[in-house]
């Protein structure tokens, strides 16, 4: 299961995966992110997790919104791309 989890993690080896995902649960953290995607993904995807302080809760409020702002604009630059190779497949036929 850690060697799936490293190969989306920007490169991490499996083992310092595991050792960050063991230090983080027993550090009683809900989400432990290991990288900065994860990170983002993290705040985007908060939700109803708990949190260990007020100050971390509201920047999950406000980080929220600008990571969706961002994830669309990720999205929007990946249909552009699909769409380019569509129609340049599109001409060849």
């Amino acid at each position: 299961m850690t060697n799936i989890i490293a190969g989306s993690s920007d490169g991490m080896k499996a083992n310092d995966v595991a050792k960050k995902a063991l230090d983080g649960i027993k550090s009683g953290k809900f989400v432990v992110p290991c990288n900065f995607e994860g990170a983002m993904l993290a705040i985007a995807t908060a939700g109803l997790s708990p949190q260990s302080s007020p100050v971390i809760a509201f920047l999950e409020v406000i980080g929220a919104g600008l990571m969706r702002f961002a994830a669309l604009c990720f999205q929007w630059n990946w249909f552009s791309t699909i769409e380019s190779y569509y129609a340049k497949n599109k001409k060849r036929e």
